[in-house]
Formats: C-alpha cells, sequence, structure tokens
C-alpha cells in the first residue's frame, strides 16, 4: 500500500493526514475484495524496514491508527465474516501492540468470506531466517515443504497476485518465498487514490494471463 506519505505531499497536507487517508481506502478496498469474492487479502501495513527508519512520531501513530481502524472495524468484520489475520515480527512491537493486534483477531469458523492478513513489522528476508530457525530447532530436514510449513504464513495459501501501488517496480521484501509465482501488477496510482475501479482492472488484467508457475 505504497504512496500515503507522497499522497499528502501532492495534496499540501501533513503526512499524517496522509496516513489516515491510507487508512480509509483500506476500509474501501476490504469492502470492495469481499464484494468480489477475494478470499485472501494481505496488506503490507509496516515493513521491518519502516520500523527501523521512520521516526517515533510516525511510527506512533501508524500504530494508533492500525488499532483505531481495527478497534472499529472488528464487529463489522466479524458481522460480516472476516478474518483477521497478523503476520511479521510481532514480538519487535511495544508489548501493548502487539497483545491488542492478538486481541483483535478474530476466531471465525473456516468457511469465511474473506480473510485480511495484515502484515506489520514484516520483512520476507527475516521471515525466512526465522523459518530456518524454527527448523533447526525442532531439528527437521531442510526441504521446502518443512520452510513453508515454518513461515508466518503457514495456515495461508500462496497469493496469485500482489499489487504494488506508488510508481515502484519492486517488490521491497514482500512475500520473497510466497510470491515465487505470483503473477505482478504495478500501478502508478499512489495508494489512498487506489479505488475500486483500478483493483477491478487490476483483478481482470489477472483473469487474463497465462500463469504457467515457473514451467
Amino acid at each position: 500500500m505504497d504512496g500515503n506519505r507522497r499522497w499528502a505531499a501532492r495534496n499540501g497536507m501533513r503526512v499524517d493526514e496522509g496516513h489516515k487517508e491510507g487508512a480509509k481506502n483500506f476500509e474501501r478496498i476490504v469492502k470492495v475484495a469481499k464484494d468480489l469474492g477475494v478470499v485472501y487479502l494481505t496488506v503490507y501495513a509496516l515493513s521491518t524496514e519502516n520500523f527501523k527508519s521512520r521516526s517515533s512520531v510516525e511510527i506512533k501513530l501508524l500504530f494508533d491508527l492500525m488499532k483505531k481502524i481495527l478497534n472499529e472495524k472488528k464487529m463489522e468484520f466479524e458481522k460480516e465474516k472476516i478474518n483477521l489475520k497478523f503476520i511479521g515480527n510481532l514480538s519487535k512491537l511495544p508489548t501493548d501492540l502487539a497483545k491488542d493486534l492478538k486481541k483483535l483477531e478474530n476466531k471465525i469458523p473456516e468457511k469465511n468470506n474473506l480473510t485480511v492478513i495484515v502484515a506489520v513489522n514484516y520483512g520476507g528476508r527475516e521471515e525466512i531466517v526465522s523459518s530456518f530457525e524454527k527448523i533447526a530447532n525442532k531439528k527437521l530436514e531442510i526441504n521446502e515443504e518443512n520452510i513453508s510449513n515454518n513461515l508466518y504464513t503457514k495456515d495461508l495459501p500462496d497469493p496469485d497476485l500482489i499489487i504494488r501501488t506508488g510508481g515502484h517496480k519492486r517488490l521491497s521484501n514482500f512475500l520473497l518465498w510466497q510470491g515465487a509465482y505470483s503473477e505482478l501488477y504495478f500501478t502508478d496510482t499512489l495508494w489512498p487514490d487506489f479505488g475500486e475501479k483500478e483493483f477491478k482492472k487490476a483483478l481482470e488484467e489477472f483473469a487474463e494471463r497465462v500463469r504457467n508457475f515457473g514451467r
């Protein structure tokens, strides 16, 4: 979800206003995804690099905004049978925030309309290292199955499509293992402006592609 800060600058607004508009768009896109029958939607909310490099003021703003939005939407998500899950190195977050995020994860039976996965303090490389550490601790054989089964996403399918907003054509450490055979879609549109029309455009383009999974 790239482009909140640039959107704010382009519109003569403060950085926090850009993040707030990005949060509103997250709500809109979740609704659109559900209406379109998307089963899994993963959003990159905060990378390990963001967590290390952004100012403490901006990080606190992001955390407060995240808790506010998700707390407000928890009841609605449960009513709509939308499952909520967090991935990333949550142990490095402030203790109270990590606990709050785990409390927000709703436990809905398997037959959900949509599962929303929020990546917080997430980095693909760190995730792979973490998986290898778990494998070593369990004294398991190193193979693709065991690596996949020890990732943050162990109970989730690999993504079919990865969408990046904001004009940059790179993955930026997002789902590196899981995205090995994903289709990629890049758009210059900044995240706050990435609405229903462009989301549908991305899905329609994906539907026209022929996937061969490396074959």
